[in-house]
């Protein structure tokens, strides 16, 4: 950390963009990122202060190897190495800070393994105190207390196998199908935190809210929170003990609870975020000019917050945004999948204990450049474990794709992959629809051979395929929640097999379905029971789509990889992308 980096304060805002700081000119003849601008801000008095440097890092998704190319990013050892580097100067005073999603939608060679390579990979970042949690951490009374250098938040996705097999993790434990790693799992030397999650009597916290940290006698403290919209992004069977309470309310009262121990210099980590702006930005913003919940969130803060590390949206955040009581808090995303991390430095009054001065840059994780050059020795050895253990299933060859077949932003109301997994799952099940979350595929399939590893990716949930039955007339309402409830705002589409139908979104809320047909080409019937193909996440309201939730006489099919797996060895010849039009859009003026 490079502590006297000059903050060059203007008038009131006492903002800048721009002032290098080390990592940036160690990286600045790497072309490829605009990430490495600075947002800075100094109180107009000043003051004696000590400085503190944070680490962030978010949606890492057990993505412990690094894609091919030149100008890759992450990979889990590069990353740790780029993370060290860092905190060689002032490691005493320097915070790794964790907004969520480590695990969950993860690469094979930790998906498959419970995501315990990842778990261990953030237990060898652990520095300073960290003991391993045990299970009266949540009844410790919160703020903890805490002389470990690492602290993380959760995110939906640490919730994918249900609330008790996080617990495992959290806090060590058998897993039913015996070690995945040739000894059980005993737990992890991270505190998690988690404000806005507590158990079904309302009272009992799921996690500590908060930490107070002592950095070298230098007290921080870390709030964490998850995004309140978990119950629709999860698996509602595994999280029936759990309630997700409104994020603001809940950090408000954590703030409340550090001053009350007299800490001021307050960072939050939440696993939600912005979609826009993605650059760095040169002055203060009002939230009215960005996009995303994490918005709606900070409206509803009262003050007491310096930084925010946020996550969820994959996106980069760097920008200075006001709290109610128009103090401006640092607000930070460092993209996702390891590729980059955001550096924070912080300057805090030796005699208030509040920050004075802040600055923000996110910085690339290269692996072939700067500390990327000398991957982490100890994570590297994590995962090539984890490699031996996955390689036979990994490697198995499943088929060929002729060309890439991609996945759509999830605004498109149909894509190629989309298709590809829809038909699968119709044709496993002998169904007459199949109805598919986008946001369920993971990751595009690239042209070339099609193994078992490549499949995980795309599908990495372990989801259950299931076959329901539901009326011509609940299909018809499934399709209208596209653009209704949750998704009225932003439309989120299904793919589905089996069905062709016609939209107009100039039309009215619960009208927009112009016309609806089946494979042989005849209209949705309202009366008529067909049955649809489906995954249980779905099937229990996930994604907001409750429609499916009253499907009747269901029955489960096996893994939904089974289904992707089956139909791509079953192709006569290569797969090939497909766009035939199943769901498109008229937008015409209603007469």
């Amino acid at each position: 950390m490079d502590a006297h980096r000059p903050l060059i304060a203007l008038l009131l805002a006492g903002l800048t963009l721009g002032a290098p700081c080390r990592a940036q000119e160690r990286d600045a003849g790497v072309p490829g990122h605009e990430s490495n601008a600075v947002v800075s801000w100094r109180a107009p008095v000043g003051s004696t202060a000590v400085a503190v440097q944070l680490l962030g890092i978010n949606d890492l998704h057990g993505q412990l190897e690094a894609p091919p190319g030149i100008n890759a990013t992450g990979g889990a050892a590069a990353l740790a190495a780029h993370l060290q580097a860092e905190r060689a100067e002032a490691r005493a005073r320097t915070l790794l800070l964790i907004a969520g999603d480590s695990i969950g939608a993860s690469q094979l060679l930790s998906g498959a393994l419970r995501d315990e390579p990842t778990m261990a990979i953030l237990d060898a970042l652990a520095d300073g105190d960290c003991p391993t949690l045990k299970r009266d951490w949540p009844q410790h009374v919160s703020p903890v207390q805490t002389r470990c250098r690492i602290i993380s938040t959760l995110g939906n996705h640490e919730f994918d196998r249900g609330s008790a097999e996080l617990e495992r993790l959290l806090y060590g434990g058998k897993h039913p199908d015996g070690p995945v790693l040739g000894h059980d799992w005993t737990g992890t030397k991270v505190p998690f935190i988690a404000a806005n999650v507590v158990h079904r009597d309302g009272q009992t916290p799921f996690l500590p809210s908060a930490a107070i940290v002592d950095l070298a006698g230098v007290r921080l403290g870390v709030i964490g929170a998850v995004t309140a919209e978990t119950p629709m992004l999860v698996p509602a069977q595994g999280i029936r003990d759990l309630q997700f309470l409104p994020e603001a309310a809940a950090i408000n009262a954590a703030v409340a609870s550090l001053h009350a121990q007299g800490v001021h210099a307050i960072v939050l980590l939440i696993h939600e975020g912005l979609v826009a702006p993605t650059n760095p930005q040169p002055y203060p913003l009002s939230l009215r000019e960005t996009r995303g919940r994490l918005a709606e969130i900070l409206a509803g803060i009262d003050g007491g917050l310096d930084v925010v590390i946020a996550g969820h949206t994959h996106r980069l955040n760097n920008l200075l945004l006001p709290l109610k009581d128009r103090s401006l808090a640092l607000v930070v995303q460092a993209r996702s999948y390891g590729a980059a991390f955001s550096e924070i430095d912080l300057e805090i009054d030796v005699r208030t204990g509040a920050v004075v001065a802040k600055s923000a840059t996110v910085l690339p994780a290269w692996t072939q450049a700067g500390a990327g050059l000398k991957p982490d020795s100890t994570v590297a050895k994590i995962v090539a474990k984890a490699k031996k253990a996955v390689a036979t299933v990994e490697s198995r060859h499943i088929g060929t794709a002729a060309a890439a077949i991609r996945r759509a932003d999830l605004a498109q109301p149909e894509s190629p992959l989309g298709n590809l997994v829809a038909d699968a799952q119709r044709s496993a099940a002998g169904s007459d629809f199949a109805f598919m979350n986008m946001g369920g595929l993971r990751n595009d399939l690239e042209a070339g051979p099609i193994t078992y590893g490549t499949l995980y990716a795309i599908q990495p949930f372990g989801n259950q395929l299931m076959k329901v039955t539901l009326t011509g007339e609940q299909v018809l309402r499934l399709l209208e929640q596209q653009w209704s409830g949750v998704h009225a705002a932003v439309p989120r589409y299904l793919a589905v097999s089996g069905l062709r139908y016609l939209f107009d979104l100039s039309r009215p809320a619960g009208l927009r379905v112009v016309s609806a047909e089946d494979a042989e080409g005849l209209p949705i019937d309202s009366g008529r029971r067909y049955t649809v193909a489906t995954n249980d996440f779905l099937l229990g309201g996930g994604d907001g789509y409750s429609v499916l939730a009253e499907g009747t006489d269901p029955q489960p099919l096996g893994r939904d990889i089974q289904a992707l797996e089956r139909y791509v060895a079953d192709a006569p010849e290569a797969v090939r992308p497909m766009l035939d039009g199943r769901a498109r859009r008229r937008d015409a003026p209603v007469r």
